[in-house]
């Protein structure tokens, strides 16, 4: 700004009052009050001669907030937003001036800013139940996409995620070149659990086949380790992927599940199959990767057709698939002499 003496016809305290801004020129060594304007005088009566934080803020001492003195001794202006008791908000600024005497004065202008702050409070109210909605959001899509790939009754993945996890891990075990088996467990005799003991306790026994199935469930009820990947095939029947298993480990973990399946009958929540008593068992069969499949087609023929020889047998046992044959021989050429 020019430092050109304002023209005569102004008067610096019409000038003053015609400004919105509450003016207040201050003493700082007695914090008296020198000069307010109209916009001043409107908001705090006539304190004219009185203590700035008595008559404004309603301070027996130098407010907490005030930064006069910092701008008393630095020469620059300063400012602080102020929560009043009221729910009002204001900014304060304070500006250094020497009057024509040589005495140090400050302006202090005052600016009602509550309604901005309202706003800015309304904003972070709005941002953050967005946030939470947003939050929400995610969650049920994580929980519908769960659902879409999740067995309602057992918790267990259903059979389309399956096939599709079966054509990812034995791409994955042909390229690392490491072994996968896959279990394929039909319950014995269930249509006589429903006819016995009705639907209820039918959906109970699967409900506890999912759990000893689901790798979340730990080595206290479960069998399955967390790489292992279990599913609802359908009906009576689940099926178990064992990531990096051999032929051999594939056949110890399906005796260990058969073993468990027999003890279920234990837990309270199957009482109701000791009166009368049923044997609970399961047929088991086992079909590894490339061993009796190339294929995770051919891995789900091979894992189905031993449970049905483990059927044929008597059931409440585990059978390995048959090797798959050899790729034919391709005739070489004819050679003639």
């Amino acid at each position: 700004m020019s430092d050109t003496p304002l023209p005569s016809q102004y008067d610096p305290r019409v000038l003053l009052n015609s400004q919105p801004l509450i003016i207040t020129v201050i003493d700082p060594l007695t914090h008296t009050v020198i000069f307010q304007n109209d916009s001043s005088r409107k908001k705090f009566g006539d304190i004219s001669n009185a203590t700035c934080h008595e008559k404004i803020a309603g301070c027996s001492t130098p407010c907490s907030f005030c930064r006069m003195p910092e701008t008393v001794e630095t020469g620059r202006p300063s400012s602080n937003e102020v929560p009043l008791p009221n729910d009002e908000h204001l900014l304060v600024q304070w500006a250094k001036v020497e009057t024509t005497t040589g005495a140090t004065h400050i302006v202090e202008t005052i600016t009602d800013i509550t309604s901005l702050k309202r706003q800015q409070q309304e904003t972070e109210r709005l941002v953050t139940k967005l946030s939470a909605t947003n939050r929400d959001l995610i969650q049920a899509n994580q929980l519908l996409q769960d659902q879409s790939v999740r067995d309602s009754l057992t918790g267990l993945y259903n059979h389309s995620h399956f096939e599709q996890t079966l054509v990812h891990l034995c791409a994955l075990a042909l390229r690392s070149m490491r072994p996968l088996s896959l279990l394929f467990v039909d319950l014995d005799n269930f249509k006589q659990i429903n006819d016995m003991y009705g639907h209820t306790t039918g959906d109970q026994v699967l409900r506890e086949i999912g759990w000893l199935l689901d790798s979340q469930q730990g080595p206290s009820r479960g069998i399955a380790r967390a790489s292992d990947f279990a599913a609802r095939y359908g009906g009576e029947e689940f099926a178990l992927i064992l990531p990096d298993t051999s032929m051999d480990g594939a056949l110890s973990a399906a005796e260990r599940l058969r073993h468990r399946v027999t003890t279920l009958t234990m837990l309270p929540e199957l009482s109701a199959l000791t009166m009368p008593s049923f044997a609970l068992t399961c047929s088991v069969g086992v079909a590894s990767f490339p061993i009796h499949a190339d294929n995770p087609t051919d891995l789900v023929n091979a894992a189905d057709t031993a449970v049905y020889a483990a059927k044929r047998a008597g059931k409440n046992r585990v059978r390995m698939a048959a090797p798959a044959p050899p790729p034919p021989s391709v005739p070489g050429p004819l050679v003639r002499s």
